[in-house]
């Protein structure tokens, strides 16, 4: 079987008419069948709970089990708060997923017998003009998951070399165009919003036929180096075995080469791991029909040993 490279412009599922003010969890099916295909009771902790939309299912799947739901942004804790407010089986708190064992310890939870980590942008983020996630929105250049930390993308792109951008745009978004793309935002700095940054790249390009694929990675490119996310997947991969059990079920849903890339090495080749079979699902034509953000997903299932 051949692995095909997940495209590009990675985004989780958007708000609709249904679900509102949530969005769509990607593949939570897939998840839920996984996760209640060898779990009774215990604790599964959900990473990047976003607004809830897996937890919901899972909590009406394993009703005898306690989840943990952590997110490092402090809009989507407050919608997982209220959201769940009345359920006494879903505790929330806000963080990194590298904090969880911290986050455990604190409370006197249990090593997690599940764990999900849904690496996607949620809806929260990407439909909200002022947090600078979309080259679609006018907003100011943020793009950090928690607003009260760390540099915005402007402050990043504003404040490093033309090298170092185009670095970031090549390593973090694949895209060959790195170099052009770099030379033009250096050249029309300062860069403070989203609007302009899109701009800057469509007229440095020569053909505007897959502008939008070019668009989404230079976005996705700085996303990643204003939040650390390849980092924190490090961190959070060589910390895993602290906090599980064995026997402990744990999914990844990816969006971007280099993370599958990182979820296929930890299942299929360090001790302590086992793929689970299929070794990746992806969502069906039906799904990426109704929600166009699913399409480039992968779900990676994996036990601890």
């Amino acid at each position: 079987m051949r692995e095909e490279k997940p495209a590009e412009d990675s985004q989780e599922s958007p708000c609709n008419g249904i679900d509102k003010p949530y969005h769509v969890p990607v593949m939570a099916d897939e998840v839920a069948e996984f996760f209640a295909g060898g779990l009774n009771e215990g604790l599964l902790v959900d990473g990047t709970a976003g607004a809830g939309g897996h937890l919901e299912m899972l909590s009406r799947a394993l009703p005898r089990m306690s989840f943990l739901a952590v997110d490092r942004d402090p809009a989507a804790v407050s919608i997982l708060r209220s959201r769940f407010s009345d359920n006494p089986d879903i505790t929330v708190r806000q963080g990194s997923y590298t904090e969880i064992p911290e986050i455990i310890n604190e409370l006197g939870l249990r090593k997690a017998s599940a764990a999900l980590f849904d690496l996607g942008l949620s809806s929260i983020q990407l439909d909200d003009p002022s947090r600078g996630f979309s080259y679609r929105y006018e907003g100011p250049l943020d793009m950090r998951f928690d607003d009260s930390t760390g540099k915005t993308a402007a402050e990043l792109l504003n404040g490093i070399s033309e090298k170092e951008i185009a670095d970031i745009i090549y390593k973090y978004g694949e895209e060959g165009r790195s170099r052009r793309i770099a030379k033009a935002i250096a050249r029309n700095r300062p860069v403070n919003t989203t609007l302009e940054l899109a701009e800057i790249i469509n007229t440095s390009i020569r053909s505007r036929r897959n502008s939008f694929k070019i668009l989404s990675r230079v976005f996705q490119a700085l996303r990643i180096a204003v939040n650390g996310e390849l980092d924190q997947l490090e961190r959070l991969i060589d910390g895993l075995e602290g906090w599980t059990e064995v026997g402990a079920r744990i999914a990844f849903i990816t969006f971007h080469s280099i993370e599958d890339r990182k979820i296929k090495l930890l299942f299929r080749d360090t001790p302590g791991y086992r793929q689970h079979s299929p070794r990746w699902v992806v969502p069906g034509e039906d799904e990426v029909r109704k929600n166009s953000r699913a399409r480039s997903a992968r779900l990676r299932m994996g036990i601890r040993t």
